[in-house]
């Protein structure tokens, strides 16, 4: 599992030893170091996805990269429905206890001193060798993530117009118009849909300079799958072996990143420029680098200012926003067109876009709020499409370890989650849950009382909708992304015809997350 780059011109007697010397320390961190951590623990509890074999639990980990689907699965019929608790082996870290349903209020009760939710994030990515110092500082002293929190989602009904000129830039130049391309064409879904939202979401965070710069949307895509590529095979290792490793398996991460600060430099030195000298003759744009920079000066620390560290808290913007976004709405995309009655829905959605916004170039919040369908039909796609099949990961943290009901101890370190692949298949929360129904929650808005129409959008997490977590430490983002998705759906069936797909293909299963397939692709042809 080395990264390609690593790997390339590489002699096949090192690149053996090297798979040989990598599937050893597999072996020893999932077999051997944890089998002294928590022991009479882990001997205690129900297991899935373990054999009669020999190393059942080492091989039932390295099943989990393909099958982690079907393990949960029947987790949830064997001990989830009957209030248990289960032990879901993992590739690259440590076993999850997976709660049931019925520990879902419980769980979200427990405070931050209890359930650490921080550490789970710091441990799979492993900022301090994938970020290097000045990414860790960034991740000490979140700067760019309190900006989602206070800034952004505040600002949304602001950046509306901005992120609709930017959805139709992309388009245009990524599907084609009928100058550019008058007959049918083919473009490879989620290729373009991830182009198309990196440079929808770097107009808001780092303004139109930047975000239409190729160069930077492709090197920042590399540093985001360079740094969770990173943190996977950094997992892998013993502690003590990482220090040595992780400068060679992070070089992509560093050369990237510095691409990306060649880049951003001429614009970050200007804004800030006039943002320490206050010209009132300047009117400061309305995006995130400016609110990033003047919460940085107002920070009195030559550190914050420094340009290289600005571009990598853009980075991380990037890294948490990019890919969750371009996976969620190339699946919404898929589910649709590979729908039985995709012809129907698409026309219903056009009909409402059509009639709500007579001008498709004037957009306000008011107005997508209004897009009921459109919304239905992405928050189903993540419904049946979900990206991560566990939700709300917490880690235990009392030294004591901490009681959950009915008679669960569970000790320190220990990890903990719930099953949202099951919950978002479970009947008892979704009549038909296997089957895309595009308009199951604006048919139930139909039905729903005023105050229980808010909870069935795109950004509203409930006990049975989990795919932006759940709580108190739900995704900050989730408005931002709802708005950026919502736009580039109405878009996509407003402007183009799409051939549909005889029937979605596979998700590419990768440790635990759903991608759509690379290879498929659409015939498209933009409307007159």
């Amino acid at each position: 599992m080395l990264p390609e780059l690593l790997l390339a011109g590489v002699p096949r007697l090192l690149l053996h030893a090297a798979i040989g010397i990598t599937i050893v320390l597999l072996f020893y961190q999932l077999v051997l170091a944890d089998s002294r951590q928590h022991r009479q623990f882990w001997q205690k509890q129900p297991w899935v996805g373990i054999r009669v074999e020999w190393f059942s639990r080492f091989r039932a980990s390295l099943r989990t990269i393909r099958g982690i689907r079907q393990m949960l699965e029947e987790g949830y019929e064997k001990y989830s429905k009957h209030g248990r608790a289960f032990v879901l082996p993992t590739i690259a870290e440590a076993p999850w206890v997976v709660l049931p349903p019925s520990s879902m209020r419980e769980l979200l009760a427990k405070s931050d001193r209890e359930l650490d939710h921080e550490i789970i994030h710091a441990e799979q990515l492993q900022h301090y060798y994938t970020q290097g110092p000045l990414g860790w500082h960034a991740v000490q002293v979140p700067l760019q993530f309190d900006l989602v929190r206070r800034q952004l989602t505040r600002q949304l009904p602001l950046v509306l117009p901005i992120m609709a000129d930017e959805v139709d830039r992309s388009f245009r130049q990524y599907w084609g118009t009928r100058h550019t391309a008058p007959t049918e064409v083919e473009v490879k879904v989620f290729e373009t849909c991830t182009q198309i939202v990196t440079r929808v979401a770097n107009r808001v965070f780092a303004g139109p300079d930047i975000c239409r710069s190729e160069a930077f949307l492709h090197h920042s895509r590399q540093y985001s799958e360079g740094v969770a590529r990173a943190g996977i095979i950094i997992r892998l290792l013993p502690r003590w072996l990482r220090p040595l490793l992780a400068p060679l398996i992070t070089y992509p991460n560093r050369k990237n990143l510095q691409i990306c600060v060649d880049i951003c430099m001429p614009a970050v030195q200007d804004r800030l420029q006039k943002t320490l000298v206050h010209d009132p003759a300047w009117e400061a744009p309305v995006d995130g680098l400016q609110w990033l920079l003047e919460e940085c000066v107002k920070r009195d620390d030559p550190r914050e200012i420094d340009p290289r560290l600005i571009t990598q808290r853009l980075l991380m913007l990037n890294f948490v926003a990019i890919e969750t976004m371009a996976m969620s709405i190339t699946h919404t995309v898929i589910d649709l067109y590979s729908a039985p009655d995709c012809e129907t829905f698409v026309a219903r959605l056009r009909e409402e876009c059509e009639r709500l916004h007579p001008q498709p170039d004037q957009w306000t919040k008011a107005g997508l709020d209004q897009l009921v369908r459109v919304d239905s039909t992405i928050r189903e796609s993540m419904r049946v499409s979900d990206l991560s099949y566990i939700a709300v990961p917490r880690m235990v943290a009392p030294a004591a370890g901490l009681d959950f009901d009915p008679g669960l101890h569970l000790p320190r370190g220990v990890r903990v989650c719930v099953p949202a692949h099951a919950i978002h298949r479970d009947p008892l929360n979704y009549a038909d849950p296997l089957t895309f129904h595009p308009f199951r929650f604006c048919d139930l808005q139909d039905t729903a009382a005023s105050d229980r129409k808010k909870a069935l959008s795109i950004a509203t997490t409930t006990d049975a909708f989990l795919v932006f977590g759940h709580g108190r430490h739900a995704c900050p983002g989730r408005f931002f992304a709802a708005q950026t998705m919502k736009l580039m759906l109405a878009y996509l069936v407003r402007h183009y015809d799409v051939e549909p797909i005889d029937h979605g293909p596979e998700k590419e299963v990768q440790v635990g997350t759903a991608r759509p397939s690379a290879r498929l692709c659409l015939r498209v042809r933009y409307r007159d």
